[in-house]
């Protein structure tokens, strides 16, 4: 019988909670009147998907049985701060890279 796989760490489990928020951000986001641009859309798909399928990968690693790499403290701040990004701009993916020039 396989042993089962250890449970991540508390860094890797707020990362996968902050992951889904910008997940949940970005699905939600309605353009409402804002210019269509392919590239940030493409962007923001992107941003969507690998967030929510770490969320995801870690959340059902208990089930499946495997096992999760551990998330560094340093790049839990990165996280953080992507995640206050996202909400703060309403998840448009637009204001967050885009260059504030004054």
């Amino acid at each position: 019988m396989a042993e089962p796989a250890a449970l991540p760490t508390l860094s890797t489990l707020i990362v996968s909670l902050l992951c889904g928020s910008i997940c949940l951000r970005l699905v939600m986001f309605r353009r409402e009147g804002a210019r269509y641009r392919p590239g940030v859309s493409l962007c923001a798909w992107l941003l969507a998907v690998g967030t929510g399928g770490y969320s995801l990968t870690v959340a059902l690693a208990p089930i499946t049985g495997h096992q999760v790499a551990p998330v560094s403290p340093f790049l839990l701040i990165v996280f953080v701060i992507l995640a206050v990004m996202v909400w703060r701009s309403r998840g448009n993916v637009a204001t967050v890279i885009r260059p504030n020039h004054g």
